[in-house]
């Protein structure tokens, strides 16, 4: 279920949260400047007190000092910077953890310590096995220590944020995703992540925390109790099923009936129009051993379910489960119809059974079938092989009404609850 909507997102996520080599070599090369900076600052306070040169004079030495500086620290450190990134890497594609900051501490250690003793630093002291040094790292942040923080941690600016919302944005757009759903998760997403500092390996962790977040909150729904609604009544509950045609309202029907059988439930065959619906209904009924109501092809659909709910009363049923027949959300007079019928029968619940293969028309059939009746929940049919997951979720955000049960087959007993949190985390796994 949902499972190209899943590899999208995973796609989306690993793109944009994988470490980069040349990400690394500039948080290097920003450290280093920086400690450069500082120790050209020092230099200059010396001069100023051993010489007591001007301001100006100061000022024109800065640029030359700084230069050459940098110039041979970089020259000099180079081979030892490409071989610290190489180990990074490496280490960063092992541990899905990202302990970056304990590897760098201890390699920079070893490097401090042997200066330290005024000994030489080569090729072995960087690529060898590490072990922990002796010796006390020095009390100032020293460029090593910048580099560290540096590479362990990430502030997620506004750029980084950028480039995971656009992905997250063009995939669920995708995948059938309302536009004004799609801009709500991905608002929530940025506004949660900008000047967020997190561990480098706890990035795509921090990404999907915040998508599980906002996903949840575009899907989350006030529940609607069909069990203590049914059992605190003292006349039988009225459950009307709505929806286009072809979507499975029959069948859906049918499996409330096995779902809620306790209640003793009663069948009303209110789709006097399609041929067939009222023999398909008594099919079900036979099978699940429950009453149907019904009158002959053409009557008053209203009245047929106003005659089921009398039928319930009377042999104390706790349940009617009623049937319509399909129409376009877009045809002005059978939508006045149905209309009529909600108007004379006042059902408890109007239940919108939607195909959830149907695509962005879901989002239309939604909106006009809550105008005009007012729909209480959502049923999504074909659950099972509806693979992109963005149109049916949209539809319960769009009509802030909630999504009761997913149909996920053939069978009386495929009828699941739809639990958000569920659905997010499987999309998330």
């Amino acid at each position: 279920m949902f499972g190209g909507l899943k590899k999208k997102l995973q796609e989306a996520i690993a793109k944009v949260t994988a470490p980069k080599k040349e990400e690394i070599r500039e948080e290097l090369k920003k450290a280093e400047a920086e400690q450069l900076h500082e120790e050209v600052r020092e230099e200059i306070k010396e001069l100023e007190l051993k010489e007591k040169e001007t301001e100006e004079q100061i000022e024109s030495r800065m640029p030359e000092t700084l230069a050459e500086h940098i110039e041979e620290s970089i020259e000099s450190k180079l081979e030892k910077e490409e071989l610290l990134i190489e180990k990074l890497e490496k280490k960063l594609e092992q541990d899905e953890q990202g302990d970056i900051e304990q590897l760098a501490k201890e390699e920079f250690e070893k490097i401090v310590s042997k200066e330290q003793l005024g000994q030489a630093v080569d090729k072995e002291d960087i690529s060898a096995a590490h072990t922990p040094s002796p010796y006390p790292l020095p009390e100032k942040k020293s460029f090593i220590a910048k580099i560290v923080q540096k590479i362990a941690e990430k502030t997620l600016d506004e750029a980084n944020i950028n480039d995971i919302v656009k992905n997250l944005e063009l995939v669920l757009l995708e995948n059938d995703t309302a536009l004004e759903v799609a801009e709500k998760i991905c608002a929530d997403v940025k506004n949660s992540l900008v000047g967020k500092s997190v561990k480098r390996g706890d990035v795509e962790k921090v990404v999907k925390d915040a998508l599980r977040t906002a996903m949840l909150d575009v899907m989350t729904q006030e529940k609607i109790d069909l069990e203590k609604m049914a059992a605190d009544r003292k006349e039988p509950l009225l459950v009307m099923f709505l929806g286009f045609n072809g979507t499975g309202k029959t069948t859906t029907l049918a499996k409330f009936g096995q779902k809620f059988k306790k209640y003793n439930p009663v069948l009303a065959a209110g789709d006097t129009f399609r041929a067939a619906s009222i023999e398909q209904l008594e099919e079900h009924g036979k099978k699940l051993d429950i009453e149907v109501v019904k009158h002959k092809y053409g009557a008053d659909s209203a009245a047929v379910i106003f005659d089921a709910r009398k039928h319930a009363q009377a042999i104390g049923s706790q349940l009617v489960l009623a049937d319509t027949a399909g129409r376009s959300h877009s045809n002005v007079n059978l939508m006045d119809e149905l209309k009529k019928v909600v108007r004379v029968n006042s059902p408890d619940l109007k239940l919108l059974v939607l195909d959830s293969v149907t695509g962005n028309d879901i989002y239309d059939q939604a909106r006009l079938f809550n105008e005009a009746v007012g729909v209480d929940g959502i049923i999504l049919t074909k659950a099972d092989v509806y693979d992109k997951g963005g149109a049916a979720l949209s539809a319960a955000y769009t009509i802030k009404k909630p999504i009761l049960f997913l149909g996920i087959g053939q069978e009386y007993q495929d009828l699941k609850e739809f639990v958000p949190e569920e659905v997010v985390e499987n999309l998330l796994e």
